[in-house]
C-alpha cells in the first residue's frame, strides 16, 4: 500500500519511513470506517434510514475517502426525498475517486431528467413556503403547500412529518397518524415520527380506557351486592376467620418463620456474592472504556493529522495548478485560485514560492481587472463593471489605479441609488489615498451628496 500522506509505497513497515505516520492506526481507522459502512448498510436494508445516516455518517467522518460509505448515504438521503443531500455526497465521492465510481450515473441519472430535478426543488420551495406560514398561523395554507410538496416528491419524510403536525395543530390527530405511519413506512428509525405516533395513539384511547373503568365499576359493585347481602353469611365467614387464623398462629406460622429465616441469609450470602461480581465487571468495564477512550483519541487526534497532511497536499498542488494558469496567461484565474488557499495550511516548502507566486500574479489581476472594469464602466455595463473594480481591489490595493477603482465604485453605487454605500466608497477613497485624483474626485461626489 501507499502511505496516504505522502504517498510514499509501504511493504510491511508500521510507520512510515518518509513521513513517520502510524500506519497501523490508520489501517484501523479504515477498518473502523468499513465496520460503520456494513452496519448502516443492514440498517437501510432494514429501512432504519435515520440511524443508518448516523452510522454512515460516522463512516465517512473516520475515513472521508470511503466511497462506498458516501455513496449509500446519499442514497439514503435520496429515498427520504433530501436530493440536495444525496447530490453533495455524491459530488464529494468523485472527487475522491473520479473514474469507476457509481456516483457519477446517479449524477447523471439527476442531470439527465431536468423536469424531474425541478419537481424536487419545487418540493424544496413549497417545504419551505409552508414553514413561513405556518409562522404566521395558517396551518390550512401550509397544509396546502406540503401536500404539493408530497405529490412532487413522494418519499419527502421532513413534509411527512410537518403535515402531521399541522393536522395536530387542527386537532385532526386521525389524519395526523396517517401521515405519520407513512413516515414510518419509509423509515422506521426516524425519531419524530416514533414520538408523534406515541404521542398520538396515547391521546386517541381515553374514550376505550373510560368505558372498561365504568364496566368494572359495576362489576365490583354487583358481585359486592352478591355475596356479602345476607346477615347470616357475613357472621359465618367472620367466625370462620377468627378460626382459621388461630390454627395458622399455633401450627402453622413457627415452622414458616425458620423457613423465611433461612431464605433470608441465603439471599443475604447470594447478594454479597452478587455485588462482589458486579463490582468486579464494573471495573472491568470502566478500564475498557478507558481504553477505548484513549484509543478513540488518539484516532481522532491520528485522523485530525492525516486531514492536515492531505490539506497542506491540496494547497501545494494548488499553487502549481494557479503556476500553470499565470503561463498561460489566465491572469484572473490563477489569481481567484491562489485567494482560494488557506496560507496556514501551505507546507514550509512552498511558502516562498507562494509569496514569489502571489506578489506578481495578484498585481498583474489587479490590473486586468481595473482595465476590464473601466472597459464595462464605459460601455454602461454596471454589473460587471462594480464586479471587476472590486475584484481588483481586493488583489491590491498600492497601485496608481486603487484610487480610482474606490471612486468608480462610488460613482456605480449614485447610479443605482445606493446613496449610503456610494459614500463609503468615496469616503475610503479620500482617506486611504490622499493627494490622489479619486480622492478630489470622490471629495467632490461626496460634497454634493450631502
Amino acid at each position: 500500500m501507499n502511505c496516504p500522506a505522502c504517498k510514499n509505497e509501504i511493504k510491511q513497515a508500521h510507520r512510515c519511513p518518509i513521513c513517520d505516520l502510524d500506519i497501523d492506526l490508520y489501517r484501523k481507522i479504515k477498518s473502523i470506517s468499513i465496520g460503520l459502512y456494513n452496519k448502516g448498510l443492514e440498517q437501510a436494508h432494514n429501512r432504519e434510514l435515520t440511524d443508518a445516516i448516523d452510522s454512515l455518517t460516522k463512516a465517512v467522518e473516520f475515513d472521508k475517502s470511503n466511497v462506498d460509505a458516501r455513496n449509500l448515504l446519499g442514497l439514503v438521503y435520496f429515498e427520504m426525498g433530501q436530493v440536495g443531500q444525496a447530490l453533495t455526497e455524491w459530488v464529494i465521492s468523485t472527487h475522491f475517486k473520479k473514474e469507476d465510481n457509481i456516483a457519477n450515473d446517479y449524477i447523471n441519472q439527476i442531470q439527465a431528467n431536468p423536469r424531474k430535478l425541478e419537481m424536487y426543488n419545487d418540493s424544496i420551495r413549497m417545504y419551505n413556503q409552508a414553514i413561513e406560514y405556518i409562522r404566521q398561523r395558517s396551518e390550512d395554507l401550509a397544509i396546502i403547500q406540503l401536500k404539493k410538496a408530497i405529490q412532487q416528491s413522494p418519499n419527502f419524510v421532513e413534509a411527512y412529518c410537518l403535515l402531521a403536525l399541522c393536522y395536530i395543530a387542527q386537532k385532526d390527530k386521525s389524519k395526523a397518524l396517517s401521515y405519520i405511519e407513512k413516515v414510518l413506512e419509509i423509515d422506521i428509525s426516524n425519531p419524530k415520527a416514533i414520538r408523534y405516533q406515541k404521542e398520538l395513539k396515547s391521546t386517541l384511547r381515553p374514550q376505550a380506557t373510560e368505558r372498561a373503568r365504568t364496566v368494572g365499576k359495576h362489576e365490583q359493585k354487583r358481585t359486592a351486592n352478591t355475596y356479602f347481602s345476607p346477615l347470616g353469611q357475613i357472621v359465618g365467614f367472620i367466625v370462620g376467620a377468627i378460626c382459621t387464623a388461630a390454627l395458622l398462629f399455633i401450627l402453622v406460622i413457627p415452622d414458616k418463620t425458620n423457613h423465611l429465616n433461612k431464605q433470608i441469609a441465603d439471599l443475604n450470602t447470594e447478594n454479597q456474592r452478587l455485588e462482589g461480581e458486579l463490582a468486579k465487571v464494573t471495573r472491568e468495564s470502566q478500564e475498557t472504556i478507558t481504553s477505548l477512550e484513549e484509543e478513540i483519541a488518539k484516532m481522532a487526534e491520528t485522523n485530525e493529522e492525516l486531514q492536515q497532511k492531505q490539506n497542506a497536499i491540496e494547497e501545494a498542488q494548488k499553487i502549481t495548478q494557479a503556476e500553470n494558469l499565470y503561463k498561460n496567461n489566465n491572469v484572473a484565474e490563477a489569481a481567484s485560485l491562489l485567494m482560494s488557499i488557506d496560507a496556514d495550511n501551505i507546507p514550509e516548502a512552498s511558502k516562498t514560492a507562494y509569496n514569489t507566486l502571489a506578489d506578481k500574479v495578484f498585481k498583474d489581476a489587479g490590473r486586468y481587472h481595473y482595465n476590464t472594469g473601466l472597459n464595462n464602466y464605459s460601455k454602461g455595463d454596471y454589473t460587471n463593471a462594480k464586479l471587476n473594480f472590486e475584484k481588483s481591489f481586493l488583489y491590491v490595493k498600492d497601485q496608481y489605479y486603487s484610487d480610482n477603482a474606490l471612486y468608480y465604485l462610488g460613482r456605480i453605487y449614485e447610479t443605482e441609488k445606493n446613496i449610503e454605500k456610494a459614500k463609503e466608497f468615496y469616503q475610503q477613497a479620500i482617506d486611504q489615498y490622499k493627494g490622489t485624483d479619486g480622492a478630489a474626485n470622490s471629495k467632490k461626489r461626496l460634497n454634493s451628496l450631502q
